[in-house]
C-alpha cells in the first residue's frame, strides 16, 4: 500500500517544528529561493525562522518525514542511540546481548541469549535504571533483576534511547543512574516479517510480526502491528536452560481532529534455569524462576497548535514470580517446604501539558504511581491471606505492600541564539517517604552545525524496592524495612560532534551519593565461613567519563566503524572488613569496537570487540576471587535482500571463560544460524 502524504505547494518560511508534531510523512512542493535545502537544522523541538521573504519559485517537489521525537532530545545531556539498521546488524537475538556490546552501559549477565541480566549505567545498580517502553514507565518496584522482562521481541523493536545519568525530575523516581527507552515499530505499510533461527545446546527461535497500515480520504492514519516470539534452549551447563515467549499488540490511531492514540498490550512467560543467579557458587541450590508478565497501556498526544500540545497516558504491568531456590525440590533440606510466589502489580498515570513559542518550551504535568506486591516473603503480615494464581490450592499469599506516590513537574527550556538552557523541578510525595524532590540545570551551547558543548547539575532520589526492605533468610540475607530514600547529585560536561558520517561523543561527571542502599556482608572467615548479606545505606561518590565515536562510510567496502571507552572509579563510605554485594562491583573499564564491512555484492560482516575490567570481587566456594579482565569477539556474516536476510552469528569466538557477575561462567563458544523474511 502507497505511503500517505501531505503535499504543501505554498512554503512562506514559517517555522515547521509544527510538521514533527503530525507525525506523517510530508511533501513540500515550492520552497523560498533563498531557502538552503543544504542545511535547515532545527533548535531543540522547533525550527530556525528566517525572515519572511516574499519572491518564490516553484521547485521539484521535496519530502520531508517526520518521525517520532526522541523522549531525550530536551535534556541535553549525554544520549546513546541505537536505530533499526544498527540493531538488525548486530550479531545478537536478544536486548540484553545488544545492549552487552553498547559503550556506556553494563549488562551483568547470569544466563545466556537474555534468560537474566541486570542493566547498570554509570556505575548504579540494577534498581537505579528507568525502563520504559515507548515513553511509559515499566520498571519493576519489586527488583530489579526483572526490569528487562519485557514481553516485545527485539525484531519488534525500531530503536532504543539510552540517557546517561540522572533523568528523575522528568521521568521518575528509578531514573537515578539513568534510563533506557524501547521504542517499537510501526511501520508503513501492511506486511508480515517471519523469522527463525536454531543454534548450539538446543536453541531455536520463532518470530512473526504483522502489521496493518490504513489511511483514509480525512488523512487519519490507523497502524495495527502484532509481535509473537519464542526462544529456548537446554542450557550450556546443568541448570542453566530456559523457555521464553512473548506477545505484543500495538494500535495507533492518528488523526488532526482527535490526535494520537496508542495501545500496548503484551504477555510473557518465562522459565529459566537459574544456576547460582542468588545462591553462591558451591552452595548446593538448585535455582529455577517463573514468570508471566501482563501489560496494558494507553496514550494520547494532541497538538492543539503549533504552540500548545496535550500528553496523557495510562499504564498497568503485573508481573506473577516463582522462584525455586531448590529446583523441584531437589537435594532441599527440611526446612525448606515451600517456593516463593510473588505477585506485583504498578498502575499509573500521568499528564503533561507543553507549550512552545520560538524561543522557549514549558513544560507542566503530574505523575500518580501505585506499586503494589502480594507474596509469600515479602511485605507486611496480611489481615488474611489471599490465593496465589498459577500455583496450587494450597499456597496463599501472606504478606504484601502497597505504595502510593504523587509527582508534580514543571521544566523550561530557553533557547538563547546559540545557547539552550533547560531547568526544572518535580516534588513527590509518598505516604511512607513523605516529600522528596529531584531538579537540575543543563545548558548547551552550539559553536555550529555540527559541534556543542553541554553541562548540567542534577539530583535525583529513589525509593528502596520490596527487596531492599523485606527479603530475609535464614541462610543468607537480612532485610532492612527502615532503609530510606537514596539520594544523589551528579555534575557532568561533555562535547557533541556530528559531521556528515562522523559522530563523536565525550563527557565527565561526578556523582555525590548518600544512603545508597546496598547489601553488605563480613568477610567470610574460618569462624563464619558463610556470614549473611545484610540490607545497609552508605555514601558513595562516583567518577566517570565516556567517549564514542562513529564513522558511516560511504561508497566504500566499509559501512560503518564505532569506538566507545568508559571509564569509572568510585569511592564508599564503608566499614572496614565488609563486603559489598552491587554497589562496588561496577565496570572499571569498557572499550567497544565494531567494524560493518561488505565482503561481495549483499554478503557483509560485522565484528563486535568488548574488553571489560571490573572492579569487585566474589565468593567462589568460600574463597574470595577477583573480577578478571576479558575479551569478547562476537561476529555476523550476513547475506541481505530487499526481502530476505540470511545470516550466521558466530559468539564469544576465542572461547574466553568470564563471569559478569560472582562465579556464574558465561557460555563459551557458540553458533547461531537464521532467516527473515518479509512477506
Amino acid at each position: 500500500m502507497r505511503n500517505q502524504k501531505f503535499c504543501f505547494r505554498h512554503f512562506t518560511r514559517k517555522g515547521y517544528g509544527i510538521f514533527a508534531s503530525l507525525g506523517k510523512e510530508i511533501k513540500i512542493g515550492v520552497l523560498a529561493a533563498t531557502c538552503s535545502l543544504v542545511v535547515m537544522v532545527p533548535q531543540k523541538g522547533f525550527a530556525n525562522t528566517p525572515s519572511d521573504t516574499t519572491q518564490a519559485m516553484k521547485l521539484d517537489e521535496v519530502e520531508v518525514v517526520a518521525e517520532r521525537p526522541e523522549l531525550f532530545a530536551d535534556l541535553l545531556r549525554a544520549t546513546t542511540v541505537l536505530n533499526r539498521e544498527e540493531i538488525e546488524a548486530a550479531p545478537v537475538q536478544n536486548l540484553q546481548d545488544l545492549l552487552e556490546f553498547t559503550g556506556a552501559v553494563d549488562i551483568r549477565q547470569r544466563g545466556v541469549n537474555g534468560a537474566q541480566a541486570d542493566i547498570s549505567l554509570r556505575g548504579s545498580s540494577a534498581d537505579q535504571v528507568l525502563v520504559l517502553l515507548n515513553g511509559i514507565n515499566i520498571t519493576d518496584v519489586q527488583t530489579g533483576h526483572y526490569n528487562l522482562n519485557i514481553p516485545v521481541d527485539l525484531s519488534a523493536v525500531e530503536r532504543i534511547e539510552i540517557l546517561q545519568g540522572s533523568g528523575s525530575r522528568m521521568l521518575g523516581t528509578a531514573a537515578f543512574g539513568g534510563a533506557i527507552n524501547i521504542v517499537t515499530g510501526t511501520e508503513k505499510r501492511s506486511g508480515v516479517n517471519l523469522g527463525v533461527a536454531t543454534g548450539e545446546y538446543g536453541y531455536s527461535y520463532q518470530n512473526a510480526n504483522a502489521s496493518y497500515w490504513h489511511t483514509n480520504a480525512t488523512h487519519s492514519v490507523s497502524t495495527t502491528s502484532l509481535s509473537l516470539s519464542r526462544q529456548r534452549s537446554s542450557g550450556y551447563i546443568e541448570n542453566t536452560d530456559f523457555d521464553a515467549a512473548n506477545i505484543y499488540l500495538q494500535h495507533s490511531y492518528d488523526s488532526k481532529k482527535m490526535g494520537k492514540l496508542q495501545l500496548q498490550l503484551g504477555m510473557q512467560d518465562k522459565g529459566v534455569g537459574a544456576n547460582n543467579f542468588y545462591y553462591p557458587v558451591g552452595f548446593g541450590a538448585s535455582e529455577y524462576e517463573w514468570g508471566r508478565t501482563f501489560l496494558a497501556t494507553l496514550s494520547w498526544r494532541k497538538a492543539f497548535s503549533d504552540k500548545i500540545g496535550i500528553a496523557a497516558q495510562a499504564y498497568w504491568r503485573e508481573l506473577n514470580n516463582r522462584y525455586e531456590a531448590y529446583r523441584d525440590f531437589i537435594n532441599a533440606p527440611v526446612s525448606y517446604t515451600e517456593h516463593n510466589y510473588h505477585r506485583t502489580d504498578l498502575t499509573g498515570g500521568q499528564l503533561k501539558l507543553e507549550r512552545r513559542s520560538a524561543h522557549d518550551k514549558t513544560t507542566v504535568g503530574v505523575d500518580i504511581r501505585n506499586e503494589h506486591i502480594l507474596s509469600t516473603k515479602l511485605g507486611d503480615p496480611l489481615a488474611s491471606s489471599r490465593p496465589v494464581l498459577f500455583a496450587p490450592d494450597s499456597i496463599c499469599f501472606a504478606f504484601g505492600k502497597n505504595r502510593l506516590q504523587t509527582t508534580v513537574f514543571t521544566d523550561e527550556v530557553l533557547y538563547l541564539g546559540k545557547l539552550t538552557f533547560a531547568a526544572g523541578i518535580a516534588l513527590n510525595y509518598s505516604g511512607d517517604y513523605g516529600t522528596n524532590f529531584s531538579g537540575g540545570i543543563d545548558v548547551d551551547y552550539r559553536f555550529s552545525n555540527a559541534l556543542s558543548l553541554f553541562c548540567n547539575a542534577n539530583r535525583a532520589f529513589r525509593f528502596p524496592t520490596f527487596t531492599d526492605l523485606y527479603y530475609s533468610t535464614d541462610e543468607s540475607h537480612t532485610a532492612d524495612p527502615n532503609l530510606k530514600p537514596e539520594h544523589a547529585t551528579t555534575l557532568e560536561a561533555g562535547a557533541k560532534y556530528n559531521k556528515g558520517g562522523f559522530r563523536l561523543k565525550t563527557d565527565v561527571y561526578y556523582r555525590i551519593g548518600t544512603d545508597i542502599i546496598d547489601w553488605m556482608r563480613p568477610f567470610a572467615s574460618a569462624e563464619n565461613p558463610s556470614p549473611k548479606w545484610q540490607g545497609a545505606q552508605g555514601d558513595i561518590n562516583t567518577l566517570g567519563a565516556d567517549v564514542a565515536l562513529r564513522y558511516d562510510f560511504r561508497k566504500s567496502f566499509l559501512k560503518n566503524a564505532g569506538f566507545s571507552y568508559s571509564f569509572i572509579t568510585q569511592d564508599k563510605d564503608q566499614i572496614a572488613g565488609y563486603d559489598s554485594r552491587y554497589a562496588m562491583d561496577y565496570l572499571r573499564h569498557k572499550i567497544v569496537f565494531e567494524l560493518q564491512h561488505w565482503l561481495y555484492k549483499n554478503l557483509s560482516l560485522h565484528w563486535n570487540v568488548l574488553w571489560q575490567d571490573r572492579n569487585g570481587d566474589y565468593t567462589l566456594n568460600e574463597q574470595r576471587k577477583e573480577y578478571k579482565p576479558f575479551f569478547l569477539f562476537d561476529a555476523r556474516l550476513a547475506w541481505d535482500s530487499e526481502r530476505v536476510n540470511v545470516f550466521a552469528d558466530f559468539n564469544n569466538i576465542f572461547d574466553k571463560e568470564y563471569a559478569d557477575f560472582g562465579g556464574i561462567i558465561q557460555c563459551g563458544r557458540s553458533i547461531r544460524t537464521g532467516i527473515r523474511v518479509k512477506l
